[in-house]
């Protein structure tokens, strides 16, 4: 949350102690600033009086990253090249899985419907097929899974912020 804090003191090539030497704050008060932990007012005074910028820009600085680490824990997954990976895999071997009962069905059971004769195995057999294509895309494509989740969750926070 307190990045922008953090993010002042690298700019200025500062370790936290030397910041806290500058300000007169204790080393564990610009740890716990910097990890977000709630600080005290006359912290965020010295803070200011250090940086020479006004203490409502460090509020404001503070309120701004707060809200941009929000929402994007809530819009942006961590990017996850193994993930990925694993993701596009699974999508092909659906296309592929797909692909071969179609062609099971299309050439080995299509030949035998003897003008109706059988006609119920067939049916059986295309509603296996499509029952086994629609749960392997249900896990695959994971139309409820955390992506869903997310969409779901920033138009709650977006729904709240206009009502508030």
């Amino acid at each position: 949350m307190f990045m922008f804090l953090k993010s002042l003191r690298q700019k200025q090539n500062w370790s936290q102690e030397q910041l806290a030497q500058l300000s007169g704050l204790n080393i564990r008060t610009i740890q716990r600033a910097e990890k977000g932990e709630s600080v005290g007012l006359e912290t965020l005074k010295s803070l200011a009086s250090v940086f020479e910028i006004d203490i409502n820009e460090i509020k404001n600085g503070i309120r701004n990253q707060s809200e941009k680490t929000n929402i994007q824990e809530y819009s942006e997954p961590e990017f996850d090249l193994e993930t990925v990976k694993a993701e596009v895999k699974a999508k092909k071997e659906f296309y592929m899985l797909t692909l071969f009962l179609i062609a099971i069905f299309v050439l080995f059971l299509l030949p035998n419907y003897n003008q109706g004769d059988n006609l119920g195995a067939l049916v059986s057999c295309a509603i296996s097929f499509a029952l086994i294509i629609a749960v392997h895309g249900y896990i695959v494509f994971q139309p409820f899974g955390d992506k869903w989740e997310m969409k779901k969750i920033k138009q709650a926070m977006d729904n709240y912020k206009k009502e508030g």
